[in-house]
């Protein structure tokens, strides 16, 4: 279907930015309509499997997913699905100046052909929630670095 995306410039290290876009149990604090999160394995690599609750717009769906990609300090990658819908949250930080960092948070949401319809209400869901997100994950980095 379709992928959503923004971007934020952070005045962080960019390894100050991945602990805590890789806190799963923080998850719920800056994620679009993530109500809770559990890391389902011991430590998170490629393969742990993760468990986000959703809110309301979401149906109230429990997503079971699993760590894609893991590249500290520069990319961290989770899918999932929950009944027909499918879901990718990648988070790629790029340093592009000593001391900051770019964050840029894609989401990207699919279903089959015939039930599209939801797939593009939970863009246009998340694609609002994005801005005030971005802006919660700043607060968290800073509380961090604090």
């Amino acid at each position: 279907m379709g992928k959503v995306g923004a971007s934020l410039q952070l005045p962080f290290p960019a390894e100050t930015v991945y602990r805590a876009a890789t806190r799963i149990d923080d998850l719920p604090r800056w994620l679009p309509d993530v109500v809770d999160a559990e890391l389902l394995d011991p430590s998170l690599a490629v393969g742990s499997r993760i468990r986000l609750r959703m809110g309301a717009a979401a149906g109230n769906v429990e997503v079971t997913g699993t760590v894609r990609q893991l590249r500290p300090p520069a990319i961290v990658a989770i899918g999932g699905s929950a009944g027909p819908l499918s879901i990718e949250v990648r988070t790629r930080l790029e340093a592009n100046q000593p001391g900051a960092t770019r964050v840029v948070l894609e989401i990207e949401v699919s279903s089959p052909p015939l039930l599209g319809f939801i797939a593009r209400e939970a863009e246009r869901r998340i694609n609002a929630e994005l801005p005030a997100a971005l802006e919660r994950f700043r607060a968290l980095v800073a509380a961090e670095a604090a």
